[in-house]
């Protein structure tokens, strides 16, 4: 069965609601496993002082329905001034290169946004 990783970097909306649709879709389309990790400016879509958050709140419901696990990247947390407390979601902080080989090493498709 087909396992992905989902990779947000970008601050920019369209990027981040396509890559939360996708990770949704991809679990109600039969995937095995399906993780999204928020790195580098990409961390702002769990900031709640932010308005990208919104995306991530609206639709957490269904991402935690579909048993999707999202990972904050400890390092952007720190480069972007976010705290722990500061996060809308995130089932684990570890640093986001870390979450990417690990995946890619247990053969997960990579997807990029």
């Amino acid at each position: 069965m087909a396992k992905f990783l989902l990779v947000v970097k970008s601050q920019d909306q369209p990027n981040v609601n396509t890559a939360v649709n996708v990770a949704n879709g991809l679990r109600m389309m039969g995937a095995e496993d399906v993780r999204v990790v928020f790195l580098g400016p990409g961390i702002t879509a769990l900031d709640k002082k932010g308005k990208l958050s919104e995306i991530v709140s609206k639709n957490l419901d269904a991402l935690r329905k579909n048993s999707v696990k999202v990972y904050a990247c400890e390092m952007a947390m720190k480069n972007y001034n976010v705290s722990r407390e500061e996060l809308v979601h995130a089932d684990e902080i570890s640093r986001g290169a870390d979450v990417i080989v690990k995946f890619a090493n247990e053969g997960y498709t990579i997807l990029t946004f």
